[in-house]
């Protein structure tokens, strides 16, 4: 396991974040006066818009998606350009934006390069920057960095850093948060994570599913794919899935178990006890992961970034969630089943009860 994907170090890179933020938090009140909020009405004729969104979490990334297409809508013909993080920009391609400006964790042992970064941005002379996250320090931070003449966000940690500030609507739903924002700019957008797979991407899956003999020719074969990351306390045990994925099988079903980087040092295990008709599918890049997960006919995951991944491809989802607090951010389509802290037994119930199981069931002779 790499140290950047070790729990401790993710807890202690967490932690220092939040440290950190405080500290520019205090520097910001003493320095920087919160500016004169313009109304939102004001803004127009934009002909260069930036989204900030400088997330490494693949959900946290998705979750922001629809505001590409609520931005085109609001300025139609401007250039839409993206900042976001460097582990997640391969999500944005095929999506309207012009350009993507990736952010990376590396700045930190580099900082001459995030200074190039802001200095090629503030030579853009971007009209609008808006702070994606609605409610983020280091989104303001980075919108105000580059010098954009409208900094539009939410009211509450960017203050200082943005002359655009609208209300924070608490939604109910994760997915129901960048719609009410869109609406406050003016714009209309889907409740809903947006992701778009190439004929090319479907073409490259379709290679790695004949092997594994769930497509034949141009024909993916019915299957149930199984996520068995998470990230942190939002992850099951390794046993709890493999146990799962043997119980599927074993009932005729076809299974794919799907395993992400921070899953590797689990492969062996996972090779070793799965049974031999579940097929295991190392990590993937991440736009190959997607098309192949956009093939499986149903998917089973924790709270994590495929979960998201399913809502973006309507991929029918049973997500098995480890705290309530997860239920505001599950997919709620109306073929979605989401559970809270379930069992295997209770897991596999859900999952045989769903409507499309019948379909993943291998026909025999």
């Amino acid at each position: 396991m790499s140290l950047a994907h070790h729990p401790v170090a993710q807890r202690l890179g967490q932690t220092l974040g939040h440290f950190g933020k405080r500290v520019l938090g205090r520097v910001a009140d003493i320095l920087l006066p919160t500016p004169a909020n313009i109304p939102i009405e004001s803004v127009r004729d934009a002909r260069r818009v930036l989204i900030v969104r400088p997330n490494f979490r693949i959900g946290n990334t998705l979750l922001a998606t629809p505001l590409i297409l609520a931005l085109r809508e609001r300025f139609p013909g401007a250039q839409l350009d993206y900042l976001c993080g460097d582990t997640t920009a391969p999500l944005l391609a095929h999506l309207p934006v012009d350009t993507v400006y990736p952010v990376s964790r590396r700045f930190i042992t580099r900082p001459w390069r995030f200074v190039a970064l802001f200095i090629r941005l503030r030579r853009k002379h971007y009209d609008v920057a808006v702070e994606g996250s609605m409610n983020s320090f280091s989104g303001g931070l980075y919108a105000y960095l580059t010098g954009a003449h409208y900094r539009i966000g939410c009211t509450g940690k960017a203050d200082h850093f943005l002359n655009v500030r609208v209300p924070f609507e608490r939604a109910a739903h994760a997915y129901a948060s960048i719609p009410a924002f869109a609406r406050q700019l003016g714009a209309r957008c889907p409740d809903r994570p947006v992701y778009n797979v190439s004929a090319e991407e479907r073409s490259a899956a379709l290679l790695v599913l004949e092997p594994l003999q769930l497509a034949v020719g141009s024909t993916v074969l019915p299957f149930v794919g199984v996520f068995v990351g998470g990230h942190l306390r939002k992850r099951w045990p390794s046993a709890r899935w493999i146990e799962l994925a043997a119980t599927l099988a074993g009932a005729g079903a076809r299974v794919l178990v799907f395993l992400g980087p921070e899953e590797l040092p689990f492969e062996r295990d996972y090779r070793r006890q799965l049974p031999a008709n579940v097929k295991l599918l190392p990590p993937q890049p991440l736009r190959l992961f997607a098309a192949l997960w956009g093939t499986a006919r149903l998917v089973v995951t924790p709270d994590s970034g495929p979960m998201h991944l399913a809502a973006a491809l309507a991929l029918p989802a049973i997500v098995l969630l480890q705290s309530d607090v997860s239920r505001d951010y599950a997919p709620r389509g109306e073929q979605d089943r989401t559970l809270v802290r379930p069992t295997a037994e209770e897991a596999t119930a859900a999952i045989m009860a769903h409507p499309l199981w019948p379909e993943t069931i291998q026909a025999t002779d």
